[in-house]
Formats: C-alpha cells, structure tokens, sequence
C-alpha cells in the first residue's frame, strides 16, 4: 500500500504511478465517495476528448466517453461520406 501525508492546506499529492494509470492530468477533475471508511477517488469524465503526452514524448488523444471505437472500418465509412 502506498501511502501519502496531507498538507496542512488539505491537500493530498496523488502517486505519480496513479495519475499516470487514470491519465490524470493538471485541471482535471476528481470525485470522492465515502465507501465505509474508505474513501474512493474517481476520476470524472469528461465530455471532450483531449491531448495528453504519450509515453515517447508524443501527444496522443484520449477519446472522449461514449465515442466510437477508432476501427479502419469506421475510418473508411467517414472516408467515404466526403
């Protein structure tokens, strides 16, 4: 378990390997839930896609929830209807 100490301004620095594992970026949003005595962060979703830098220094987009999947089939029909 990986633990981490509350500022005395209430704030919490997430674990770099957590933001990395939700795509966190500065700005995002974050929900908390009370489950029990656990409390549960949760990354909320937004509804645009958006840039975030990739593993080799690249920027990948991060579709937005809910957009088709990005299959060559689905290319060629938006390819198609031009």
């Amino acid at each position: 378990m990986v633990t981490a100490k509350i500022s005395t301004k209430g704030q919490l620095v997430i674990p770099q390997r957590y933001r990395d594992a939700l795509s966190l970026q500065p700005g995002d949003k974050i929900a908390f839930e009370l489950e029990g005595n656990k409390l549960v962060l949760q990354r909320e979703e937004s509804p645009r896609g958006k840039l975030v830098m990739g593993k080799h220094g690249r920027r990948v987009l991060i579709a937005s929830p809910g957009a088709p999947a990005m299959t060559a089939e689905f290319i060629r029909s938006l390819r198609d209807e031009e």
